[in-house]
């Protein structure tokens, strides 16, 4: 009896160390068996730039006169403001192009320089201003010629830009594409290993247009020549995040 109890003892034992060994066993498999099928990745930030002329363009022209009697004022400038608009429009800029901006009166108190007293009437100043949008950069000299010749004496905010950005955006996007891969197969070389397929990309920033020419404003007072228009060039950057695989 006792030896029945004793070989029963015995093979509880080692059915009980079998179960251990195999529940100790099962994470070190599972954790073998993930490490094999992992993938490993390269992830670079490539850089891309596209470069066009601009094909439009805007500026602000205006006139400001002074007068003690605020209706002439007001009707002086009125008239130098049609007159620049019907220059403008003949030179083929269409009216839905042309926007009124500002239109402004403003009081001055005048002084007597000979005796320092502050005089009886006041200066009144009117600051009209428009803003004139073309899509042909070649007028833009032209229009501002006829616009000061016209009587305007406050000339500003002349910039340069791209109708339709998109198209320079994709260029720019494949370029930071074609970047992002030679320098991802480049570090995979240098660590003995190959290029696989890109399992992700990311636009991380860019795809604005940026201008490399901005003009200031011109005093125009003295009716003196226009500076040279340079219209420069638009770019857009952009830039792409991108994972690759990589084979060992």
């Amino acid at each position: 009896m006792k030896a029945n109890r004793k070989s029963l003892s015995v093979a509880l034992l080692i059915a009980l160390a079998l179960t251990i060994a195999g529940c100790s066993a099962s994470p070190g498999n599972a954790v073998s068996e993930a490490s094999s099928n992992s993938t490993a990745t390269i992830t670079v930030t490539g850089f891309g730039r596209a470069r066009a002329n601009p094909d439009r363009a805007s500026v602000s022209v205006g006139v400001i006169v002074a007068d003690e009697d605020i209706t002439r004022a007001v009707e002086e400038s009125n008239e130098i403001i049609a007159r620049i608009t019907d220059a403008v429009k003949g030179l083929g800029v269409p009216e839905s192009d042309i926007q009124t901006t500002n239109f402004s009166i403003w009081t001055e108190e005048q002084w007597d320089r000979e005796t320092g007293l502050r005089k009886e009437e006041n200066l009144y100043r009117v600051d009209s201003t428009i803003q004139i949008n073309v899509n042909d950069n070649e007028k833009i000299g032209r229009i501002l010629e006829a616009s000061i010749a016209s009587g305007a004496n406050n000339v500003y905010g002349l910039n340069f830009g791209i109708q339709d950005p998109s198209s320079l955006a994709a260029d720019a996007r494949i370029r930071a594409l074609d970047d992002a891969r030679q320098r991802a197969e480049q570090i995979a070389q240098e660590l003995g290993m190959t290029l696989g397929e890109v399992q992700r990309a990311v636009e991380i920033s860019g795809g604005w247009v940026q201008s490399f020419f901005e003009s200031g404003g011109y005093d125009l007072e003295g009716r003196g020549a226009i500076p040279p228009i340079s219209e420069g060039s638009m770019t857009v950057n952009i830039s792409m995040e991108v994972t690759f695989n990589i084979n060992r």
